[in-house]
């Protein structure tokens, strides 16, 4: 089951919630059935004559209906687990919507912006000026506006970049938006963490705000 839950995690589809707690009942089995195993080699320490008798009949019996009745357990639950589907997708794309003053002269720039988004042939927009004169405003104006104008993006993705951030930063920031923000994930390599982005990714219609930017980025990272 988890093995079809992945991919379609993956491909940022939804697990129904009846999968969800097949597979939370399914793990609860695993660390019961675990703990029996733990406890094989003792019992088998019991066994005497070939394995016909036990040293401590009263013991090997009572593991025996452990052992009989996890494996009954564990059958009922994988014949309970034969889901035509276990995932659906995920409704429009969640947009954070940001704190943000709207000056008036901004209006026209935030339409052309829009309008260059919606142009499928067009992949990078750049805002640049002076410090000051409201870069992070439009940028901000411009994610909100995802979250009330109809639009075919499956994922927005924010990501504060700053003066001085690596590569590595980067992806930290824009993995945090699509499920990878546990500590380990935050120790693997820029190349491992780039395959993992891209997996979740590649398939996808996408925005990223990078704000505060300095520098090229080179986005096959």
């Amino acid at each position: 089951m988890q093995r079809e839950v992945d991919p379609a995690e993956q491909r940022l589809l939804k697990p129904f919630e009846r999968v969800q707690l097949w597979l939370s009942k399914a793990e609860t089995m695993i660390t019961e059935a675990e703990k029996l195993n733990a406890d094989g080699p003792q019992q088998m320490n019991n066994l005497c004559l070939g394995g016909c008798a036990s040293k401590n009949c009263l013991s090997s019996y009572k593991f025996g209906k452990k052992v009989a009745k996890m494996l009954k357990k564990i059958n009922d639950h994988r014949s309970n687990g034969a889901f035509a589907k276990v995932a659906e997708s995920q409704p429009a794309a969640s947009v954070v919507v940001r704190p943000e003053e709207r000056p008036i002269s901004q209006e026209s720039m935030i339409e052309k912006v829009w309008s260059c988004i919606e142009d499928k042939d067009v992949g990078v927009i750049g805002l640049y000026g002076l410090g000051g004169v409201g870069k992070t405003t439009l940028l901000t104006q411009i994610n909100n506006k995802f979250s009330t104008t109809p639009n075919d993006f499956d994922v927005i993705i924010w990501a504060l970049v700053s003066k001085h951030s690596d590569v590595g930063k980067i992806q930290d920031r824009i993995g945090g938006n699509i499920g990878f923000s546990d500590a380990f994930w935050k120790t693997k390599s820029v190349d491992e963490k780039a395959v993992d982005i891209y997996g979740v990714l590649c398939n996808k219609r996408l925005v990223v705000l990078l704000d505060d930017l300095w520098e090229r980025v080179d986005l096959n990272q």
